[in-house]
């Protein structure tokens, strides 16, 4: 029986969907202390988590770019753990340690294997390109995906349009009801895929409530159950 699936492409996330950014974060910033002589306690991790996802989710809405994000996101840190610390250095010591690590999230090696070869994948982050590079190539996923399409280099980030209409325009000749989305953000890549008009799933890994005005095309808890809808 022929496949009547429609879907060519695929647009994959990174943090938290093959990468397990948490892991690496906690793994960076304690590394980042001892680097600075400095000592890292196991409870000031929820509050970089905190402080992040806050950041990110301005960046999302426009309200920050990445630049600035960088620049203050370690002093809002340190300020809120009470640590005296130069925010700006320890940035670039963060992200040199996050770069190297490649942890990846439950399921993420088999579903890739799984699916290649029966669709064109592409990553789509607003990370930075060098990051997602590097720990993708570290977690022996990079040679999967056929091009990385990350916002620094597009000039825009999910889930702006503009973004995905810059991805659409590299693409060339593939329809919009041809590309299906994966990712774990619902304000980055649920809501960026719905205003793009692009089929989506929503790995919910935290089994978060969804709310009542976005609608992803599927919802998944773990990522091997994409491989009972693709």
């Amino acid at each position: 029986m022929a496949n009547k699936n429609p879907i060519k492409v695929l647009l994959v996330d990174v943090d938290n969907t093959l990468i397990d950014f948490n892991k690496c974060a906690r793994i960076a910033m304690r590394r980042g202390f001892e680097q600075r002589g400095m000592q890292y306690k196991e409870e000031f991790f929820p509050t970089f988590i905190k402080i992040n996802e806050g950041l990110w989710k301005d960046l999302e809405k426009g309200l920050l770019t990445k630049a600035e994000l960088l620049k203050i996101r370690w002093t809002k840190v340190f300020n809120a753990i009470g640590v005296e610390g130069d925010g700006e250095a320890f940035e670039d010591i963060f992200l040199a340690r996050l770069k190297e690590c490649g942890e990846p999230v439950d399921g993420a090696h088999e579903l890739l294997k799984y699916l290649d070869g029966k669709y064109r994948m592409f990553v789509a982050s607003n990370a930075p390109y060098d990051q997602q590079a590097s720990r993708l190539r570290n977690a022996g996923m990079l040679d999967y995906f056929e091009k990385l399409y990350i916002s620094e280099r597009i000039g825009h980030q999910k889930p702006t349009v503009e973004f995905f209409d810059a991805v659409f325009k590299d693409l060339g000749d593939i329809k919009r009801e041809e590309v299906m989305l994966i990712g774990d953000s619902l304000s980055a890549d649920i809501t960026g895929g719905e205003r793009a008009n692009l089929k989506t799933i929503w790995f919910n890994y935290k089994k978060e409530r969804l709310p009542t005005h976005l609608h992803p095309t599927y919802v998944v808890n773990d990522l091997l159950e994409i491989k009972r809808i693709l």
